[in-house]
């Protein structure tokens, strides 16, 4: 299954469907915090990542998250991936450690994807 640069918003039920053609529990994105874009899909975050920066995303912008329905049918966001990991950014861990980054990440993420309330 390809993965998907989102353009429109979309249902948390959409991403939900879309996740069963990986993990069915969970899917991994990436999302550009400078141009506002979002990835979708994969086995891994740098798979989304690269779709973002074959299509002109620079990789410093981009950042990983899961969304989870183990624990919440609605979703939960996190921040875990290896593509976090940008020492020369500061960030020398698998979350993100910028708060202005995770705020300006999550506005973009649910700008795009309608979590249920």
């Amino acid at each position: 299954m390809e993965i998907k640069i989102l353009d429109k918003l979309i249902s948390i039920q959409e991403v939900k469907d879309f996740a069963q053609n990986w993990y069915g529990t969970m899917i991994k994105g990436a999302v550009d915090i400078e141009i506002g874009r979002v990835a979708l899909g994969g086995d891994y975050h740098i798979e989304a990542s690269e779709v973002l920066t074959n299509s002109g995303s620079k990789f410093e912008d981009v950042w990983g998250f899961n969304i989870r329905f183990e624990e919440n049918p609605n979703g939960v966001l996190e921040f875990d991936s290896m593509i976090n990991i940008k020492p020369n950014l500061g960030n020398r861990s698998r979350s993100i450690n910028d708060l202005g980054v995770i705020k300006k990440a999550e506005e973009i993420i649910y700008k795009i994807i309608q979590f249920a309330k």
